[in-house]
């Protein structure tokens, strides 16, 4: 696969020091990331072995974990309320073949899946490493009672490339592309979620985290609102030291296709105020491949996980700073 070029951190971001020894390996169905021997961040392309729930649970094309530099998870895979959230993942909900709609988003309803095919490491150094991975979304073609017998429909490559933010925080850039296989007659559906999505810790709850977007709405306001960045920051504790850690996600969105994704979240009433963000093409409206500025043929995002709170105004920072790359 081609590397896409990355451009240098502006200085006003962070400048990278000498502290991290990035080195990434691949094998046992997933790429590693290792900071300084430790595991920062993993790549899972192929589907994972004793899945909670049994096979039909099995996925692939995620990445579990995500740590601040200090070691603190930020990501969670088949919590007890959902067994199909992995993480960071993306998957369509819903995918439109021929005027019928397949669920690629529930993977255990053998409707459709999203699915890694290929992964490798672009290149690596001390401060910085870059993967690529090819994944498809695929719809279960078999008559009702038969075997599943899964078809691509939409072919998706990508990249991600990790480095450090000074000392305590992680930059993470995803660029995905996607085309149909099929032609134009594949869609993705209108559906309250869909794509881009992190389900957090385990530790975090209403109590000892905050959910923030940058139209300024909390965790009990955002859903349904636009937003350029979404982030949580909470309560940590690590080798019995508290600290606070965020987990900051941002869009592109505006910039590639004029128009902001929306957010579901969940509110304070949902699973105890568990952190989930999903960045959302399709909340209001289906979405062509075919149309201008199609919001879901190129999606770009970067995350920034860090051993501490990251301000409003820090976000809206990165933000500006980050859209002058595109």
């Amino acid at each position: 696969m081609r590397s896409s070029s990355w451009s240098p951190l502006l200085l006003a971001v962070g400048t990278l020091t000498g502290h991290a020894q990035f080195e990434a390996s691949q094998a046992q169905g997933k790429i590693e990331i290792r900071d300084r021997g430790k595991v920062v961040l993993a790549w899972q392309y192929e589907p994972i072995q004793q899945a909670k729930g049994g096979a039909k649970f099995a996925g692939s094309a995620f990445l579990h974990p995500i740590t601040t530099p200090a070691g603190f998870e930020l990501t969670r895979i088949q919590p007890g309320d959902h067994l199909h959230h992995f993480g960071l993942w993306w998957p369509w909900k819903m995918v439109q073949v021929q005027g019928k709609k397949y669920n690629t988003w529930e993977i255990q309803q053998k409707q459709g899946r999203h699915r890694c095919v290929q992964a490798g490491i672009l290149n690596q150094s001390a401060n910085k490493v870059s993967i690529s991975f090819e994944n498809h979304s695929e719809i279960n073609t078999a008559a009702k009672g038969k075997a599943a017998s899964y078809q691509p429909v939409i072919k998706e490559t990508g990249n991600l490339t990790i480095q450090r933010q000074a000392g305590d925080s992680y930059i993470i850039d995803i660029r995905l592309n996607q085309k149909p296989i099929q032609g134009s007659q594949t869609s993705i559906a209108q559906y309250r979620y869909s794509g881009f999505s992190w389900r957090g810790t385990a530790a975090w709850n209403k109590t000892n985290s905050t959910l923030l977007s940058s139209g300024g709405h909390k965790r009990d306001q955002a859903n349904g609102t636009t937003a350029t960045w979404a982030m949580v920051y909470g309560d940590t504790e690590i080798h019995k030291q508290a600290g606070k850690a965020t987990m900051l996600i941002m869009s592109a969105a505006k910039k590639l296709n004029h128009a902001e994704e929306r957010l579901r979240v969940w509110d304070s009433k949902a699973h105890n105020g568990a952190p989930f963000i999903n960045f959302n093409p399709v909340m209001k409206q289906p979405a062509s491949f075919d149309a201008n500025n199609s919001p879901v043929r190129s999606r770009h995002y970067r995350i920034i996980v860090a051993d501490k709170v990251i301000t409003p105004d820090e976000a809206n920072q990165y933000w500006a700073q980050w859209k002058l790359l595109h």
